[in-house]
């Protein structure tokens, strides 16, 4: 089986993935949501990061576009609504990682827990910043007070470290490394 055939094989899984773990966040941190699209902790904000890292920039995007866009009709926004939001979930992690190799003038080290929490930080003040000037434009009824800003940030923050902390942990005790490094590229 060749890399781009891989490739979308890893897309029909993570995309739905996306979507599914979007809805458990959603069901598990109910108690602690500002809105739909607003929580404490995040957990999906990982995937994000993760499928840009490990899929690489398109791929990446195209997963946490199709698998946001899955979610489009579960929210009360219409088609335009729903694709601005997906591209925005998308958008910012490859926009992240371009600018981490801008700043560090490197590429990403995956296996290094440093370069996963400066993407993490990069990622979701990116992300908050992104959805919040979509919102701005097009949905200014999402915009409910000044202090969810903030809060986007700490909960994708909370949930991108998590999800990179375990990710860590699971990648040492598996020796899953080579192949990560093999789908990155």
């Amino acid at each position: 089986m060749g890399l781009y055939q891989e490739k979308i094989i890893w897309l029909a899984l993570c995309a739905p993935l996306f979507a599914l773990t979007h809805l458990a966040n959603a069901w598990l941190f109910d108690h602690i949501s500002v809105s739909n699209h607003i929580n404490w902790i995040y957990l999906p904000a990982f995937l994000r990061v993760a499928y840009v890292l490990i899929l690489g920039p398109f791929w990446g995007f195209t997963a946490i576009f199709v698998g946001s866009s899955l979610l489009g009709g579960n929210f009360e926004q219409n088609l335009l609504q729903a694709l601005l939001n997906a591209g925005a979930s998308a958008v910012s992690p490859v926009v992240a990682l371009g600018l981490f190799k801008l700043l560090k003038e490197r590429q990403l080290r995956i296996a290094q827990p440093s370069d996963l929490m400066q993407m993490c930080l990069l990622y979701a003040l990116l992300n908050a910043v992104v959805h919040h000037f979509i919102w701005a434009y097009q949905q200014p009824e999402q915009l409910l007070s000044v202090s969810q800003l903030p809060i986007m940030i700490v909960g994708d923050l909370a949930g991108a470290l998590l999800g990179a902390f375990l990710f860590t942990l699971l990648m040492r005790r598996s020796g899953l490394y080579p192949l990560i490094e093999r789908l990155s590229k």
